[in-house]
């Protein structure tokens, strides 16, 4: 965990320009979030249950995964989406919690992946992400399938060395295992073009890799957070749920959103000043308005105020959400960062999020 501290600290000078202004390069964050280590142990948070825990368990029934009459089964509008990725026949943003795995095409057959970097070929480039596989890996389990992107000026080799955001140790201690991808921006941050990234990189796992195909999880941290709400914004077929860290809706492409519902959580910092909470009320610019975009576009009850906390960290779970789409925001009071207190909370409730489904 030291290691890791000091691996962040190391990254908060170019973080720090992610989400500010775009006529600015100040850096008015200074890393300060990077090195928070008090205790979180007074916490509110009251993470739902671990109902969909065992969601990766060896069950084969098997859901048509074409789509069905999923219009977005085959990536909506974009011609390289992925395909069998689809979410198995239900109406989208219907998928019940607790439902049975929907098989990847490449259940049943044999891989030639291992845990290793890749080249693929996305936009006329050749384009570079890492995999890492299951240990023991059953080609007949369908796994969870986790999307992470890294921040600015880094590569996938720096999520990898935070073992995906801190995930890969939360799952191991509940005995689970899952199939990570990270891919590496073209240049510092990412673009429009990562979107058709994403459906290349994610055609090629449903055809190569056993996966369950409902539950394909979205990760990232600053500006891997901005991507993260990029494509949570249209690909809401092919992304189950996806949590941004200290994420921005602004200085980062944005499709025309479909505003069709999504599982959503993300985390913000109060003294966070590279991705605030507010950074422009008047053009509705802050993490505040993802999550009332994303309480919205879920059927949730908009409060008058979101609760936020300015010390130790508090998730608010919105009310009344669409029972497949739970959403909330964890405030603490931070910098910019994806590490708070020790332990460090963010990946704990983050694996509570996505493990629910």
């Amino acid at each position: 965990m030291f290691r890791r501290l000091a691996f962040c600290v190391a990254l908060a000078s170019s973080a720090a320009i992610s989400c500010a202004s775009a006529e600015s390069d100040s850096n008015n964050d200074g890393g300060g979030g990077a090195t928070a280590t008090s205790s979180v142990s007074s916490s509110v948070s009251s993470a739902s249950g671990t109902g969909g825990a065992t969601s990766s368990s060896s069950t084969t029934t098997t859901v048509a995964g074409t789509g069905g009459d999923n219009s977005g089964g085959s990536g909506g509008a974009e011609p390289t989406g992925t395909g069998g990725g689809g979410t198995g026949g239900w109406p989208e943003g219907a998928i019940p919690m607790g439902n049975a795995p929907v098989l990847s095409a490449g259940c049943g057959k044999a891989t030639t992946l291992t845990t290793k970097e890749y080249t693929i070929s996305s936009s006329g480039q050749n384009r570079v992400y890492y995999v890492d596989m299951p240990k023991n890996y059953d080609m007949n389990k369908p796994y969870r399938l986790f999307y992470t992107s890294h921040w600015i000026g880094s590569r996938w080799q720096d999520v990898e060395g935070q073992d995906f955001y801190f995930l890969k140790p939360q799952l191991e201690a509940d005995g689970e295992q899952a199939i990570f991808v990270a891919p590496s921006s073209d240049g510092a941050t990412w673009q429009e073009k990562d979107h058709a990234l994403f459906n290349d990189i994610m055609k090629l796992m449903n055809e190569s890799v056993c996966y369950d195909t409902t539950r394909v999880f979205a990760t990232g941290f600053s500006f891997g957070g901005m991507i993260t709400y990029s494509l949570s914004t249209n690909h809401q077929a092919e992304i189950r749920a996806a949590v941004g860290i200290a994420p921005a809706n602004y200085n980062i492409w944005l499709p025309e959103k479909t505003h069709k519902p999504i599982a959503w959580m993300h985390t913000t910092g109060m003294r966070d000043g590279t991705c605030p909470w507010v950074s422009n009320e008047g053009q509705k610019k802050g993490a505040k308005f993802i999550a009332l975009e994303k309480a919205e576009d879920n059927g949730c009850t908009i409060p008058d105020n979101i609760p936020t906390s300015n010390g130790a960290y508090s998730c608010y779970d919105f009310q009344d959400c669409d029972p497949e789409h739970p959403t909330r925001v964890c405030t603490f009071g931070g910098g910019h960062t994806n590490i708070d207190g020790n332990p460090n909370w963010i990946p704990i409730e983050s694996w509570k999020f996505f493990k629910q489904f």
